[in-house]
């Protein structure tokens, strides 16, 4: 068996009463200080503590939920937001408004008036005079044709309710250069259509003569104001071109603003 030193006994005895232990051998402890190192982490753990409360309860933080969202906050959250891009857009909105403004037309009568009804009855021509007037089985009527056979529109209406007379007979103006126009002689004759009613061939007329004739709207303006009065006459097949024109004068009688017009169109020719 081996001895142990008595300085390593004594040193043990000294740790033990460090600690606050018994040495075994009969020595009081209850004398020995405990060391500084020991002392620092007990007074760390002191001062994180939580303080006593009067009461003797330890201070406990609460939580506070926080107050609800109003549905019409979380709506407004959850509605789509206007693009940036809009507010370029927007600014420059009644800037373009007003530039589309100024270059607006009001309808012209040729585009909304009788011509434009018109234009509906000649559906009835085109079969034979060509949907552009160049002809066919009926003589042409574009590029100024129409007016070269018929110079004034009371004899233009009458031809129209009349249709073409017998095959080989000449009709229009006997002064048309290169000749007057003959019935038939591309195959066929221009029937009535009378029973389109006397305002209906009033406007195709009219038509004719703007669209095909190459004539200035303003030169027919009287007869345009006479097919808006819805006082045109019903023809019958075999009116003469001297009953038209005496029918319009009657309008003219009736129509100051017409009868000035009228005037005018005749002194500047």
């Amino acid at each position: 068996m081996t001895e142990v030193p008595d300085y390593l006994l004594q040193r043990s005895r000294e740790r033990r009463a460090a600690l606050g232990l018994s040495t075994g051998d009969g020595g009081d402890t209850s004398a020995v200080p405990a060391t500084t190192t020991d002392a620092a982490p007990v007074a760390a753990a002191a001062a994180t503590s939580p303080a006593p409360l009067a009461d003797g309860g330890s201070e406990i933080e609460t939580y506070k939920a926080p107050a609800p969202i109003a549905p019409w906050v979380e709506a407004a959250k959850r509605r789509k937001k206007i693009p940036v891009w809009m507010a370029p857009v927007a600014l420059f909105l009644p800037i373009w408004s007003f530039m589309v403004w100024g270059t607006l037309e009001e309808p012209t009568r040729e585009a909304t008036g009788p011509i434009a009804a018109g234009s509906a009855v000649y559906s009835n021509c085109a079969t034979c005079h060509g949907a552009g007037g160049g002809g066919g089985v009926g003589y042409q009527l574009n590029e100024g044709q129409v007016l070269l056979t018929f110079p004034d529109v009371a004899s233009h209406v009458a031809w129209i309710v009349n249709g073409s007379p017998a095959a080989g007979t000449a009709y229009g103006n006997p002064d048309r250069p290169g000749g007057p126009r003959i019935s038939g002689d591309l195959g066929g004759a221009m029937p009535a259509f009378a029973s389109l009613g006397g305002l209906a061939n009033l406007e195709v007329s009219l038509y004719e003569r703007v669209t095909h004739g190459l004539q200035p709207v303003d030169e027919l303006e009287p007869w345009i104001l006479w097919a808006e009065s819805d006082t045109v006459p019903e023809w019958e097949q075999g009116v003469l071109p001297q009953q038209i024109q005496a029918d319009f004068e009657t309008f003219l009688a009736s129509n100051p603003e017409a009868a000035a017009m009228a005037e005018e169109i005749a002194a500047s020719q």
